[in-house]
């Protein structure tokens, strides 16, 4: 028993894990994500009494379990952290969809799993957990890209978010509901890797918004030594995660480890860095001791 339910916890601490990494500019408070997470599973009881009122078969399955899943982990995000001033960049909405989702994904793999044995955790593991961090991060990606939008523009932002991430978990329950082990097939060569594959371009996009913690940090930084004018190719400026709270001077944000100079190279991309850099600017990847001047 035991074993069981570490099986089925272990997926969602591991993803949820590899998710939190990526959001390597500006880290989201881990008791937040905790609490998001928490919050993510207690929503799995209201969830179980809401598709009980509808008979076992495939409209449950497919569109009655999608919907009611994706709207209560939404709103976990929506009412609990969405308005917090925590959720300062793009990459946030993902980082808590995906805690919510895994949240979700914990407590019903446990009763699936404790039910099923060994080869339901297998199976679970790989694609069940994966999946609902795939359907809630496409939701999250929306959130994280609305809440920085004008005001006229959010509302169809999230709803378009929304519906996507319910009709794809309907494809996926569907899959498994009707084609049986071909639907296996289907989910495990389509639809997990096709959906992993976008919420890693979210990621990326994400990364890229003009709200993301570290383009406005670099905004602060060459404001402050240029006057909005663009530095120099030679002169890399490296931002790490912001200290909340941080000091200010003449209005820019202090950071841990911001330098400018033309010292050393990333072994990644050979973009060179300046002193002291935590972070290679061009592709965002840790710089290890020995790179760091």
């Amino acid at each position: 028993m035991i074993e069981l339910l570490i099986l089925a916890i272990i997926p969602a601490l591991l993803i949820i894990w590899y998710i939190y990494r990526k959001d390597r500019y500006e880290p989201e408070p881990k008791y937040l994500v905790a609490k998001i997470f928490l919050l993510g599973a207690l929503s799995v009881f209201p969830a179980v009494l809401l598709e009980m009122i509808f008979p076992p078969g495939i409209f449950i399955s497919a569109i009655v379990a999608p919907v009611v899943e994706e709207g209560l982990k939404f709103c976990v995000v929506f009412f609990f952290v969405y308005k917090s001033i925590e959720f300062d960049e793009p990459m946030d909405g993902i980082v808590y969809a995906a805690a919510a989702g895994l949240g979700f994904a914990t407590v019903e793999n446990i009763f699936y799993v404790i039910e099923g044995g060994l080869p339901v955790a297998i199976l679970r593991g790989f694609f069940s957990v994966p999946g609902h961090v795939i359907f809630s991060c496409i939701w999250g990606f929306a959130l994280g890209i609305a809440k920085f939008r004008p005001e006229a523009e959010r509302g169809r932002i999230i709803f378009l978010g929304l519906a996507g991430a319910m009709i794809l978990h309907g494809l996926f329950n569907f899959s498994l509901e009707v084609f049986r082990e071909l639907g296996l097939v289907i989910v495990m060569v389509v639809i997990v890797p096709l959906g992993w594959w976008i919420l890693h371009q979210n990621i990326e996009k994400a990364h890229h918004q003009p709200n993301a913690a570290h383009i406005l940090a670099e905004k602060s930084v060459l404001t402050a030594t240029g006057n909005g004018s663009m530095a120099s190719e030679a002169t890399m400026i490296t931002i790490p995660p912001a200290i909340p709270g941080g000091s200010h001077d003449g209005g820019v944000e202090q950071r841990p480890g911001k330098t400018v100079g033309k010292e050393g190279f990333c072994t990644d991309c050979g973009a060179p860095h300046t002193a002291g850099a935590r972070y290679c600017r061009a592709c965002g990847k840790p710089l290890d001791e020995k790179q760091i001047k």
